[in-house]
């Protein structure tokens, strides 16, 4: 590795966090110089309207390790970490909140990981300082994440993660705009670490969650990983074709053995079945659309990780 290129990469995505951003640069600093490795800090200020840019700037007068890039407006916290993955030159390059949620003091254990030959390592916050509808809608990301993905990790919400630059470069090149990070990172594969870390409640500010933005971004993650949700309209429409047909075959039945039908019944049936039969028309043109999504984002076929001749 050439001498001015730094061994650990960290990269802040930062959005109105003026009150946390000086301690958060204390602790880091702290924590990295105690580490020993060469290092930088790439702050992204994504579009902030406090003085979270004025402040970094004074920290990079006088830490020259720390690089600032500003967005011109807030384009979403994964827009501003895949900035500072495109500018990141570490071997090693790390990602981690400015809220103060979760410890820098936690670095070195996912830089072990690393160093162990692991291409990522993800914390996992064993004991969350949340409220408990955050709680419960992490749960439930966590659980349909690792179904779609098959990654199975406890924690892919917890923003400290690290990974190892070859992994980092693929997940830059990536040409979709609807990113979900633990996503992208399944995609790719290779050897995955989980380690616990510690986690307290913010101490700075509020949260830029709400409740608009968790579901926003659950709907963003179904919609940019699975086309599930277009296949339900084709099961749908065949669940109606069956029970139009199971209620269809009663009224026959009914008729040949009583000589009488009940009109309600034969309304339902037909109702049913012609829902049904449009449905599974419309979820047919669906799973055409749903193909033509999923080639529009262009995601390699395969990675080959290791040529050996």
């Amino acid at each position: 590795m050439s001498a001015d290129i730094p061994k650990i990469s960290i990269v802040l995505a930062i959005f109105n966090e003026e009150e946390s951003l000086e301690e958060l640069y204390e602790r880091i600093t702290a924590t990295l110089e105690a580490h020993g490795s060469t290092y930088e800090v790439i702050a992204v200020d994504d579009g902030s309207a406090d003085q979270s840019f004025p402040i970094l700037r004074e920290i990079r007068g006088k830490d020259a390790r720390w690089r600032i890039a500003h967005l011109t407006r807030n384009f979403g916290q994964s827009s501003a970490i895949y900035a500072g993955f495109s500018l990141s030159r570490g071997e090693y390059v790390l990602m981690i909140d400015a809220d103060l949620q979760v410890y820098p003091e936690d670095i070195p254990l996912l830089l072990a990981k690393l160093d162990e030959g692991y291409d990522m390592a993800s914390g996992w916050r064993v004991n969350r300082h949340d409220n408990p509808f955050r709680k419960v809608m992490s749960r439930l990301l966590n659980l349909y994440t690792e179904h779609v993905t098959g990654f199975p990790i406890h924690d892919h919400g917890c923003s400290l993660k690290g990974f190892r630059r070859p992994m980092v470069e693929r997940m830059v090149a990536f040409t979709h705009r609807c990113r979900y990070l633990p996503v992208d990172a399944a995609l790719l594969g290779g050897k995955v670490a989980e380690v616990p870390v510690r986690h307290q409640a913010r101490p700075h500010g509020h949260s830029k969650y709400g409740l608009f933005k968790l579901f926003r971004t659950a709907f963003d993650m179904i919609t940019s990983v699975t086309t599930m949700p277009l296949q339900f309209i084709n099961i749908a429409g065949i669940l109606f074709v069956f029970m139009g047909g199971g209620i269809g075959a009663h009224s026959v039945y009914y008729r040949l053995a009583h000589g009488s039908f009940m009109q309600l019944e034969v309304i339902t049936a037909l109702f049913l079945f012609l829902t049904g039969v449009q449905l599974s028309a419309m979820g047919l043109m669906c799973e055409y659309v749903g193909r033509i999504y999923i080639e529009s984002q262009r995601k390699p076929l395969f990675i080959i990780d290791e040529e050996v001749e």
